[in-house]
C-alpha cells in the first residue's frame, strides 16, 4: 500500500482519539463542578441550621464521704439461760425421808427448812448421852468433896498423901469423861442438824427426786434449787472476739421479742473442746415489770465488735459491680464530672457498706442511680 493511502486512515484515528479525550475531560470537569456545587449547598444548609445545644448536666444525689479509722459490726450469738447458782440438795447421812416442806416451783429464802429425815434414833442416842453426863456430874461432885476432905486430913497429918492423890486424879478423870460426853452430844447435834435440808440461797425449787418414807443413802438428791434473782445467759464466742470483751461491759439479750439489758460477768480462759469457742456469761438486768425467761431457754446476745480498718460508709445504691467480682463507685471531681473509682468492700449491712479505696476525705459520691451516669459525664449534685 502506498503512503498516500495510509494518510487518511491515520488522520481519522487521531481525530477519534482527540474527540474521546475532549469528551472525557468535559465529563470530569462536569463531575467536579457538581461535587463543588453539592458541597457548597450542604455547607450553606449546615450554616443555616446551626450547632446543636450542649446536653445539660444530669442532676444526681450526692453524699460526702468521711474517712473513718474503722467500723463497728453488730453480731449475735445464741446461748442458753441458766441460774447463777444451782444445787442438788441431799442429806449427808443415810436414812428415811420423813418430811418435805416445799413443792416444785416454790420460792424459798436462804436458811428455810425444806426437808427432814427421821431422827428418832439420833434423838434417843442424845438422851442416853445426856443421862451418862448427868451420872458423871454426880460422880464428879462426890469426887470433889472427897478430894476436899482428903486435902484437909492430909494437912493435919491424919491421911496418907496417896489417898489425896487418888481423890485429886479421880476429879480429873471425871472431868475428862464429862468433856468426852459433851463432845459426843455435840456430834449427835451435828448429825441432827444435817438431818435437815435448808436452802443455801434464795431461789426456787426445781425438780423433786425423792418421796416421803423413801430410804436414802448418803448424798442421794432430794430436790434441786435454782437461784432466780440474777439469771445468766451463757454463750460461746469466737476466741478473737472474746479477747476484746471487758468484764462489766454492756450488751443486749433477746428472748423472742423481749429484750433485756445484760452485763458481762466473766469469760472462761479455756476453749470448749466441742465448739472451739470461749464461754462467756452475761447477767440479765430485769427492769420493772419484766420477768425472767425459763431456765434452759435459748436466747441471743448482741455485741458490737470494733474493726480497725480505715475506710468510709457509702449507701448500697452507690455500689456498682465491676469486673472479676470487684466493686466501683462514681465520684464527682472538681469539674463536676462523674469519675469512676474502684473500691474494696469491707463490710455491709442492710442500708450501707463500708469500703476502702484511694478516694480523698470529703469526696462526693453519687449515692443513688449511678447507672444513669457514665464516667466523664457532667453532673449537678444535690444533697
Amino acid at each position: 500500500m502506498s503512503d498516500t493511502s495510509r494518510t487518511p486512515s491515520l488522520t481519522r484515528r487521531a481525530l477519534k482519539t482527540t474527540v474521546t479525550f475532549l469528551s472525557t475531560s468535559m465529563t470530569a470537569a462536569l463531575a467536579v463542578g457538581l461535587v463543588v456545587a453539592g458541597s457548597s449547598l450542604i455547607a450553606d444548609r449546615a450554616e443555616s441550621v446551626g450547632l446543636p445545644d450542649v446536653a445539660p448536666p444530669v442532676t444526681v444525689t450526692a453524699k460526702v464521704l468521711t474517712r473513718e479509722p474503722g467500723y463497728n459490726v453488730i453480731r449475735s450469738f445464741v446461748g442458753q439461760l441458766e441460774a447463777a447458782q444451782q444445787a442438788d440438795l441431799a442429806f449427808e447421812a443415810g436414812g428415811t425421808l420423813d418430811e418435805v416442806l416445799v413443792e416444785e416451783g416454790a420460792r424459798v429464802a436462804q436458811g428455810e427448812v425444806l426437808a427432814r429425815m427421821d431422827t428418832r434414833v439420833l434423838t434417843t442416842e442424845r438422851k442416853a448421852m445426856q443421862a451418862v453426863r448427868a451420872a458423871l456430874e454426880a460422880q464428879l461432885e462426890l469426887a470433889e468433896l472427897t478430894k476436899s476432905r482428903q486435902e484437909t486430913l492430909e494437912r493435919q497429918g491424919f491421911a496418907a498423901t496417896q489417898r489425896f492423890d487418888e481423890a485429886r486424879l479421880t476429879v480429873i478423870e471425871l472431868t475428862a469423861r464429862i468433856d468426852e460426853t459433851d463432845a459426843r452430844i455435840a456430834q449427835i447435834d451435828v448429825r441432827l442438824d444435817k438431818s435437815i435440808i435448808r436452802a443455801p440461797f434464795d431461789g426456787r425449787i426445781g425438780a423433786r427426786m425423792a418421796d416421803l418414807g423413801q430410804t436414802l443413802s448418803a448424798g442421794t438428791p432430794v430436790m434441786s434449787l435454782l437461784e432466780d434473782a440474777v439469771p445468766r445467759l451463757r454463750v460461746g464466742l469466737p476466741a478473737d472476739m472474746a479477747l476484746d470483751l471487758q468484764v462489766g461491759g454492756a450488751a443486749e439479750a433477746r428472748f423472742g421479742t423481749v429484750r433485756y439489758a445484760a452485763t458481762l460477768v466473766h469469760v472462761r480462759p479455756d476453749l470448749d473442746p466441742r465448739t472451739r469457742t470461749r464461754n462467756a456469761v452475761f447477767e440479765l438486768t430485769l427492769e420493772d415489770g419484766q420477768t425472767a425467761p425459763a431456765f434452759g431457754q435459748s436466747g441471743q446476745i448482741t455485741l458490737t465488735q470494733s474493726v480497725q480498718d480505715a475506710g468510709a460508709w457509702v449507701p448500697l445504691q452507690a455500689l456498682r459491680e465491676g469486673v472479676n467480682g470487684s466493686w466501683t463507685i462514681l465520684t464527682v471531681d472538681g469539674e463536676n464530672r462523674a469519675a469512676l473509682e474502684a473500691v474494696e468492700l469491707l463490710h455491709a449491712n442492710d442500708a450501707r457498706a463500708f469500703v476502702r479505696g484511694s478516694f480523698d476525705d470529703q469526696t462526693q459520691v453519687i449515692a443513688a442511680g449511678p447507672h444513669r451516669v457514665v464516667p466523664g459525664q457532667a453532673v449537678e449534685t444535690q444533697e
